[in-house]
């Protein structure tokens, strides 16, 4: 176990902007940052993070949380290991408590399938540098393809040493166990139970995730007559390579700095180009192109226009000059549109691939080349495929037909528009005939969609809140910002809101003091959390949502305690559900429009004031809440003698029921005039 003091430095030096920023661009808006969210699919941005509060939330799909919650959903971490995560990050030296046995057993199998990659691909590089084998061949082999030491490191390549078992009989004496060797691939078990090596005798590529994680690896045979040119990791639980791309977390800053990224397709080719000075590049990891991997660089990639986030995001794809990589352009290229991204070719020499032209040509021709050379991907298909048709009438139909169908996958109707523009020159028709044949692509594909028929409970449904944030607008009166959270019932009754409205009032003001009161017979001062939890105890009230209920007897426990403030109370809590609905609570839906900024000096300021009014109010704030939740608790209640005395035929049990409810209405009408908003029927 990690002490407290050592989670608050974490907490403390965790900074959810610089966090996030490792998996997402954000751009400046307001007080806060936004950018699309990296749990769902988005193109328009609904994800925002928060220095001040130092808290994320997606008001598309409703996740939000803390550092450290983010580094769990992202890396798919314990709360522990995420903790140990962001200390690295910081150079945070962890001291860790004993931990029990049942503690030992709940660290998770994630965690040591991590560990074993990570020794295996430190024992790999230390072959290539460190063995008479290593150096002879699988080094050898790297200074023949013109890499560079410092490359080498920097991507930390290997070699494994040519052996059947090597490498599994070295694990396994170390502590390794052999289960999670094979379950990350590293091992093959035959069926009597022989383990060996699948990477023995080649050159080794470590995969990063985009944190810097090595979760596989590619292995290049060192064996003229090895029939496998490349062996890869197997899919594994830390593993998907259709959702990685190959140098990604190298990567990532200078595609931010540059506001692009090239896609090629091979290891090689990302090492060659980075040398030749284009660190800005990533490749696939032995697969095509998928749409994960398109939507991870969707998120990564920044905007050049920064009041459009989603609308001009480059990608250019640099592929072999040969007839296959012009093919797998054609190909790329409609999916890179389709996710809203701005697709680019660059048409290497047909003797070339990006490997090669990078190692044939200096730095400087190199950068010169994809500059000079680099054509829009529709305008470069348009004119690839009329030069193919060559004059067939049929083909040239054919090419109309495929163009239009491209241009229709793309979100934009400006870019839309603009490319019929253009295209219809090229193709020397009128645009009209275009525009009829996007739209019926659009319309065929709109039929398809409603045709498909998926049962509900297989549609991620994303609730909507029934109303924004009381900081969104110009009412002070909180109206429950919580719908979103997984663990929320459906809100079905009027006392579900008023719950809400007493967690929003527990989350933010939980330690400021409210009011004087006596507690037996004694003056005791009451601040927001012992005054709700004194009401409710007076008429022997608790809260019905169990996880509510669970904030407001976990947080006066620490608060007794140690007089922690709330939103640090349940910011940092271990808890994730408890950190969902505080973020919630904290979360601000709106944010001021840069034409405010432009005619506002501090709009922090302004917001703080917004803040310190609604503090001001508490002492009549919260008990206003208190007497609304009453007030409709009793109306339940009384719905519920309603209920049953419609059910009853027994006398007895009616004229109690009866008399209960005469004196849940009395209670009621006293409720609803100090109240002062309620018509009693």
């Amino acid at each position: 176990m990690i002490d407290q003091a050592t989670v608050d430095r974490i907490f403390d030096a965790a900074q959810i902007v610089d966090v996030v920023s490792d998996y997402v661009t954000l751009h400046r808006r307001g007080a806060n940052y936004t950018g699309l969210c990296p749990f769902h699919d988005e193109k328009t941005p609904s994800f925002s993070v928060s220095p001040a509060k130092n808290i994320y939330k997606c008001f598309g799909c409703g996740k939000g949380g803390n550092p450290v919650n983010f580094v769990m959903e992202m890396e798919n971490l314990s709360y522990y290991e995420a903790l140990k995560f962001l200390a690295k990050k910081y150079h945070i030296d962890i001291q860790e408590e004993e931990l029990t046995q049942e503690q030992i057993e709940q660290r998770t199998e994630r965690e040591s399938l991590m560990a074993v990659t990570e020794w295996a691909q430190k024992h790999f590089t230390h072959n290539l540098f460190e063995t008479p084998e290593g150096q002879s061949i699988g080094m050898a082999y790297f200074a023949h393809r013109g890499f560079h030491e410092d490359t080498i490191r920097k991507f930390q390549l290997g070699y494994a040493l040519d052996k059947r078992d090597a490498y599994t009989v070295l694990a396994q004496g170390e502590g390794y166990k052999r289960e999670y060797l094979e379950k990350v691939g590293l091992t093959i078990v035959k069926d009597d139970n022989y383990a060996f090596d699948r990477f023995h005798g080649r050159a080794m590529f470590p995969i990063h995730s985009i944190s810097g994680k090595v979760i596989g690896f590619g292995g290049r045979t060192m064996k003229k007559d090895d029939p496998v040119k490349y062996q890869n990791s197997p899919e594994s639980e830390i593993y998907h390579k259709g959702n990685v791309l190959y140098g990604i977390y190298f990567a990532k800053n200078a595609i931010i700095k540059e506001k692009k990224c090239y896609i090629v397709e091979g290891y090689a080719d990302v090492l060659s180009m980075v040398q030749a000075g284009v660190q800005n590049i990533v490749a696939p990891c032995g697969t095509a192109l998928t749409v994960e991997q398109i939507r991870l660089l969707r998120r990564i990639v920044p905007s050049v226009d920064a009041d459009r986030i989603d609308g001009n995001k480059n990608v250019t794809m640099l592929y072999d000059g040969d007839s296959a990589g012009v093919h797998a352009a054609l190909k790329n290229g409609k999916l890179l549109l389709q996710e809203g991204l701005n697709a680019k070719v660059v048409v290497l020499p047909p003797e070339d691939d990006p490997d090669t032209f990078a190692q044939n040509n200096d730095s400087s021709y190199v950068l010169q080349y994809l500059s000079e050379k680099e054509q829009d991907y529709i305008i470069f298909k348009t004119n690839y495929l009329l030069k193919e048709a060559n004059g067939d009438p049929i083909k040239k139909a054919q090419t109309i037909t495929e163009i239009a169908q491209t241009i229709s996958v793309i979100p934009d109707q400006v870019k839309r528009s603009v490319y019929v523009s253009e295209c219809a020159k090229l193709l020397g028709v009128e645009e009209n005939l275009l525009y009829t044949t996007i739209a019926q692509k659009q319309w065929t594909n709109a039929v398809s969609n409603a045709n498909t028929s998926s049962p509900i409970s297989d549609i991620q449904q994303v609730p909507t809140p029934l109303t924004d944030h009381p900081n969104s607008g110009e009412t002070s009166n909180p109206q429950a910002p919580m719908s979103t959270t997984p663990t929320a019932r459906a809100e079905t009754t009027l006392s579900d809101r008023a719950e809400k409205e007493i967690i929003y009032y527990l989350v933010r003001y939980g330690e400021v003091p409210l009011l004087m009161g006596e507690k037996d017979g004694a003056p005791f001062q009451f601040h927001v959390v012992t005054y709700i939890k004194n009401e409710l105890d007076m008429d022997d009230l608790v809260l019905s949502n169990p996880l509510y209920d669970r904030m407001l007897s976990e947080y006066l426990s620490a608060f007794s305690s140690t007089q922690v403030s709330a939103q640090q109370f349940f910011l940092r809590n271990q808890d994730s559900q408890m950190v969902e609905v505080a973020t919630d609570v904290l979360s601000d839906r709106y944010q001021l429009s840069r034409m405010f900024d432009k005619k506002c000096s501090d709009n922090k300021v302004k917001a703080k004031k917004l803040d310190n009014e609604e503090a001001e109010r508490l002492a009549v704030d919260v008990p206003r809440v208190m007497f609304n939740y009453k007030y409709y608790w009793v109306e339940r209640e009384m719905n519920n003698c309603l209920q049953s005395l419609r059910q009853t035929e027994d006398d007895e049990e009616k004229r109690t029921l009866l008399t209960r409810f005469n004196s849940l209405h009395v209670i009621k009408v006293a409720l609803a005039k100090f109240l002062g908003e309620r018509i009693i029927d």
